[in-house]
């Protein structure tokens, strides 16, 4: 690097040198001619001439390599050492051609031809401080040839006119020489200097592309996997959509089975290596023929051209072929699959939009079946979809339209039959028709409708928990709490303002909370469950045994209540028995108390009994209804429940 900077400075200094001296060559030229033909030549006629040829001959020379040297130059030939050299040659020939002139001639000069000796040498040795800057050397010493040995020969000549002359020139040698030195310096230093810049802007400019590459990157590759990211895939898919005219475009959307359980058993580090060594094999695979997108998380999106139903068949296969292949990492193998749905380009939809939408809708609908390869999407899918848009905008105006209502379901104390408590569920009805929850809650925690309904639910709680201790009865309620409520950072704000409002004893609240939650944040949902504790409310677990991590759960909130889900109170004869009885175990150890949900049978109530279950809910004892039909069918029950043994209890 270092020789490449000094080989670049020399060729400035170079090109410097030529370019300023090309001119000074014709000057050079005529001032020899001028004081040739000028003066009287008659003492030594052909001396005279003789040097004059020789300045002639000279400057033809340096003139035809200055030419050289431009077409060199022009070619972007850098120069090099001779160059300087041959220079050098050059311009010290010169100044001793003319030191020559001004001693040989000087005795058959007479005192004008001295004097105009002397003006042309010091104009000389004056403009060779800039005109030979780009050199040091010679801008040093071509002045002092051209001045020192004629000015002595003056200042020893014993006239004193002559000596003036002499002194003089002796002491502008020593000015031109400092001059020269400042000036060769200065020159050398914005040379320097310029590169320097050059070498910046180089620099700039690389780390610009440099720079802009990554931009490009980034803002069209997935930072992990280096797959197209949404937004690319988006733009690359349309203009693809746009310019397909005799073709059909597949759509295959993707999402990892059990992606989530190699996160959380073997780390995220695996989980990453995973995603970018299947992004490998997806791209191996299809090669250019197709846009592959990582769509988000564990899901990703394939398009590609197809001609036929069994190019569908074919791809989905192929796409489940490098899922399935076993993914080795650290001595660990690791099996996955995958569910995939397809949407057709013109058949389902000339929208990218929709076909993506069309191929999530198949993805899920091939999740929950399970039947095969891959689902294709359909007219039922689509009806399915229009509904779900539907009802997915229709409970967006549910609470300001009232079409919700909460209804009440009794949880049953085992040893003496008695409602003890009441979960508030929610109820919907659109078009004069109820909307399973199961179809609307996920819709509204989808669509963010959810906040808004669950802050509704919670009022509508802890109002009629007010109007029920104006009538004298205290009976705690359970209200379910969605995830993305949780999420809310005003969340635990808003409960704690409405129990100010209403007037509400807190304990008499149960929040209740599936496993599944902790899926998401845990920290910040422990937090948040923590600060409803220190409200006074209680929390239950509910569908204990199907979700996250259910003995974590527990320990981390010191819960109060364990509900166990109703797909084990199904299986009592079976293993779900034993999954009871291991529950309460742990209720035992850890002071909770259990309840077993689903109850239908008097069989089931007997078992659970026996098994020790602390309290019972389901359609044995009563269907979810409204308050006011709960009170004429518990009223006694209610009656009789002291503030003492609610708050021991549930």
């Amino acid at each position: 690097m270092h020789s490449r900077n000094n080989e670049v400075e020399l060729n400035d200094r170079l090109e410097l040198l030529y370019r300023n001296s090309s001119a000074s060559f014709l000057i050079m030229l005529a001032a020899a001619s001028g004081v040739i033909f000028w003066f009287d030549s008659a003492d030594h006629p052909y001396a005279k001439f003789t040097w004059w040829s020789a300045v002639l001959v000279l400057m033809l020379w340096r003139l035809f390599h200055s030419y050289k040297w431009s077409i060199k130059s022009k070619r972007g030939e850098l120069g090099t050492a001779c160059d300087l050299t041959r220079f050098r040659i050059g311009a010290s020939l010169t100044a001793s051609l003319w030191a020559f002139y001004c001693i040989y001639f000087y005795a058959s000069s007479d005192i004008y031809e001295l004097c105009v000796s002397m003006v042309i040498v010091a104009t000389l040795a004056g403009g060779a401080s800039t005109v030979l800057s780009g050199d040091r050397f010679i801008s040093l010493l071509y002045p002092q040839i051209l001045l020192i040995p004629y000015s002595i020969l003056l200042t020893l000549s014993g006239k004193p006119e002559l000596q003036m002359l002499g002194v003089l020139g002796l002491i502008f040698s020593c000015i031109i020489f400092f001059s020269a030195l400042k000036a060769a310096q200065f020159t050398l230093d914005s040379i320097r200097l310029r590169y320097q810049h050059t070498q910046l802007l180089k620099n700039m400019k690389n780390e610009v592309e440099s720079r802009t590459e990554r931009i490009i990157e980034l803002s069209q590759l997935d930072s992990l996997t280096k797959l197209l990211n949404r937004p690319a895939f988006i733009e690359a898919a349309s203009q693809q959509i746009k310019h397909t005219h005799n073709s059909h475009l597949c759509v295959f959307f993707i999402d990892l089975d059990s992606f989530k359980p190699v996160n959380d058993n073997f780390g995220h580090h695996v989980g990453d290596s995973l995603l970018k060594q299947l992004a490998s094999r997806l791209k191996e695979n299809f090669n250019d023929n197709a846009l592959i997108c990582r769509w988000g998380g564990d899901e990703f999106i394939i398009m590609t051209e197809t001609t036929h139903r069994k190019d569908v068949e074919t791809i989905a296969r192929e796409i489940n072929a490098v899922i399935e292949s076993p993914f080795i990492f650290d001595g660990y193998k690791i099996d996955m699959d995958a569910s995939i749905g397809v949407s057709i380009y013109p058949t389902h939809s000339r929208s990218l939009e929709e076909l993506i939408s069309f191929a999530d809708v198949s993805m899920y609908e091939n999740k929950h079946t399970q039947k095969a390869d891959y689902v294709l999407f359909s007219k039922d899918l689509a009806e399915k979809v229009q509904r779900d848009f539907s009802l997915s905008s229709a409970i967006r105006k549910a609470v300001a339209n009232k079409q919700l209502k909460l209804v009440y379901q009794p949880i049953i104390e085992t040893s003496n039959g008695e409602c003890h408590a009441v979960e508030a569920l929610l109820r919907w009805e659109h078009n004069g028709k109820a909307v399973p929850p199961d179809v609307f809650i996920p819709l509204a925690e989808k669509n963010g409708a959810i906040r808004e309904i669950g802050y509704w639910v919670l009022e509508n709680a802890i109002q009629q928990q007010h109007s029920m201790m104006q009538d004298g009865l205290n009976i705690k309620i359970c209200i379910n709490v969605s995830i993305v409520q949780f999420e809310d950072p005003e969340f635990v704000n808003s409960v704690k303002a409405l129990i100010d409002q209403y007037k509400v004893d807190a304990s008499l609240f149960h929040i209740e909370i599936t496993e599944s939650v902790f899926s998401s944040d845990k920290p910040k949902l422990l937090q948040a469950i923590k600060q409803l504790q220190t409200l006074g409310l209680f929390i239950s677990i509910d569908d204990f045994g199907t979700g996250y991590s259910s003995l974590s759960v527990i320990q981390d909130l010191g819960v109060n209540i364990v509900k166990v889900d109703r797909s084990f109170v199904n299986r009592l004869d079976s293993n779900g028995a034993a999954i009871v009885k291991a529950v309460m175990l742990m209720a035992n150890e850890l002071n909770y108390k259990v309840v077993a949900e689903g109850v239908e049978t008097p069989e089931q109530e007997a078992k659970l009994k026996a098994l020790g279950v602390h309290y019972l809910q389901g359609y044995l004892f009563s269907k979810p209804q409204p308050y006011t039909h709960l009170i004429k069918q518990f009223g006694p029950s209610f009656q009789s429940i002291s503030n003492n043994s609610l708050t021991s209890a549930l």
